[in-house]
């Protein structure tokens, strides 16, 4: 059984779209903690004239919570195969890994991005 939703390189190139605002907040975020503020500050000319002037607004913040999640999703499923075979006396499970490095690369650049933004999650709020 196949569960694709959408073609390899396309859901790689969505993925790592989906990706890159997060990437990029958590580099600033970062960089600005380790005291160097030169990215967070050139950025600010930029969200200004999106019209983001106080914060980042709603709609990049759900980007940056659930695009590396997304951008997962997609992935796994372009790369992970799953097929069952079912009778009276047996139940037969196979797994399949694809090797489709666009993908793979998208989900090992999503996997650790969305985990900092977890345990920043977890830090910040405990």
């Amino acid at each position: 059984m196949r569960t694709q939703v959408l073609k390899p390189p396309i859901s790689a190139g969505l993925g790592l779209l989906l990706t890159i605002p997060a990437a990029y907040f958590l580099v600033i975020n970062l960089v600005n903690e380790l005291g160097w503020s030169g990215p967070y500050e050139l950025s600010e000319p930029f969200l200004i004239s999106l019209g983001l002037r106080e914060g980042l607004g709603f709609n990049i913040n759900l980007l940056i919570a659930f695009g590396p999640l997304v951008a997962l999703l997609l992935n796994v499923t372009n790369v992970v195969s799953f097929e069952w075979k079912s009778s009276n006396a047996d139940l037969k499970l196979n797994f399949h890994i694809l090797k489709r490095w666009t993908n793979w690369m998208v989900i090992f650049f999503a996997g650790p991005c969305l985990l900092i933004l977890f345990l920043y999650l977890i830090g910040e709020n405990c």
